[in-house]
């Protein structure tokens, strides 16, 4: 999992203007951004603070807050395509603010099995989740190097480290109340 990720070139300009456009100029929060530079591709992913998600007029917004800069700004590439959504609902959580955004929320977290040793393979052994490497439990914390999972009414400490992918994983049952 990338806890951190350091980018350079023009995938750090796009981020630079993308926060300023996103954040200052239209009011939402960046979820995430990617930039493919083969195919001139900016995949932008916007959520508003309040609902944790993003709506088309949210998305059209920011779109629009681009063509400025897509006319004035020489290293945007011509050819430039811009992809703005939500992030969706099973959202990736691939930073530290993702999972602070996810707090009390469930989430699927798969584990790297290389990196899993002492306790805390012996405590995922015992509760069963060893074989399938995997995690279905609520965001209860942050730690600045771990996510606190509760699992069974139990927290379990998770180091960034350990976690391979992760990911929101609602309860969408329409019949559940």
């Amino acid at each position: 999992m990338e806890v951190s990720r350091k980018r350079t070139g023009t995938e750090q300009q796009f981020f630079d203007l993308t926060k300023k456009i996103v954040e200052l100029e239209c009011g939402y929060k960046l979820y995430d951004m990617e930039y493919v530079s083969g195919s001139s591709t900016l995949r932008v992913f916007i959520m508003d603070d309040k609902t944790k998600t993003a709506v088309i007029e949210d998305c059209v917004k920011v779109d629009r807050g681009f063509t400025p800069y897509c006319e004035t700004e020489a290293w945007i590439p011509e050819d430039f395509v811009l992809e703005v959504s939500s992030p969706g609902m099973y959202r990736e959580l691939k930073s530290i603010q993702h999972f602070e955004w996810a707090q009390g929320e469930l989430v699927l977290v798969k584990l790297d099995p290389h990196k899993l040793e002492g306790e805390l393979r012996e405590r995922l052994k015992e509760m069963g989740a060893l074989t399938s490497l995997s995690l279905r439990a609520k965001v209860s914390g942050i730690l600045p190097s771990a996510v606190k999972l509760e699992v069974d009414s139990e927290d379990l400490e998770i180091p960034f480290e350990v976690i391979k992918k992760a990911n929101l994983d609602p309860d969408v049952d329409p019949y559940k109340e």
